[in-house]
């Protein structure tokens, strides 16, 4: 009997530890995902000034986050600070380790918060969201900035002109959407460029869609494509040629 018990004990021991694990693991996430929304919340509330910096990072030292800072701005840098869940990645590069860690909600997932800084001033900051397949390619990734002058014109962005100061990008290629804000934007625009679905974080429905990660930003980006249909550019403008707007 005592030889029975211990066979059951070696069969025991090791499947409590992979559940407790796990266990473990899920607690994290939630942690994480906890601070990540923490830092959508502080990006947000940045000023455009360079009194962000130090801003930035102080939230870089508190509990659960790293921070970067670049070396040398002389022509341009970003400064971020990210949940540290970097760690988290290591038991899903199994694929099969991988696939039970999805239908569990976990997914290797990164959030930042940046600043821009060009010419020595912030100009911008950022908050970004991605899932990734490995530590270097995202499988999917959205992202708004907010600076104070958008990087897009009425001719690389015709339905600018519904809505000044809010514009969109989305390459579909490598899965990407980022959402832009600047100085003429509403209120309104503002929150809908920074309203993320960071439930998909923690859950067991895998968001692979721009609509889920991003519900306010694409919808709005949709009805843009709506508009655009009824209302066409016929502005004849090559690329390379100063933008007439």
């Amino acid at each position: 009997m005592l030889i029975i018990r211990r066979w059951w004990l070696l069969l025991i021991y090791p499947a409590a530890a992979v559940v407790g694990f796990y266990l473990f693991l899920i607690g994290a996430n939630y942690y994480y995902a906890g601070r990540a929304a923490y830092l959508l919340q502080r990006i947000r509330g940045l000023r455009l000034d360079n009194s962000s910096v130090a801003e930035l990072r102080r939230l870089g030292s508190e509990h659960g986050f790293r921070y970067e800072e670049a070396s040398d701005c002389a022509d341009g840098c970003i400064h971020m600070v990210s949940p540290n869940n970097q760690w988290m990645w290591l038991p899903f590069k199994s694929p099969l380790l991988a696939k039970i860690g999805e239908d569990l909600g976990l997914r290797p997932w990164g959030t930042v918060g940046d600043i821009d800084i060009e010419k020595g001033q912030v100009v911008g900051n950022i908050y970004g969201l991605g899932f990734y397949r490995d530590r270097n390619y995202p499988e999917i990734e959205v992202s708004a900035w907010n600076k104070r002058k958008l990087e897009v014109t009425l001719c690389t962005y015709y339905p600018l002109k519904r809505h000044p100061g809010y514009a969109f990008r989305n390459a579909s290629n490598v899965r990407s959407f980022s959402v832009l804000v600047s100085d003429p934007a509403s209120a309104e625009n503002r929150q809908s460029a920074f309203q993320f679905n960071l439930k998909c974080l923690v859950g067991r429905h895998k968001c692979d869609q721009f609509s889920e990660l991003m519900p306010a930003a694409w919808a709005d980006y949709q009805e843009d494509g709506k508009w655009s249909e009824t209302h066409p550019n016929t502005l004849v403008w090559q690329i390379g040629t100063p933008c007439p707007y």
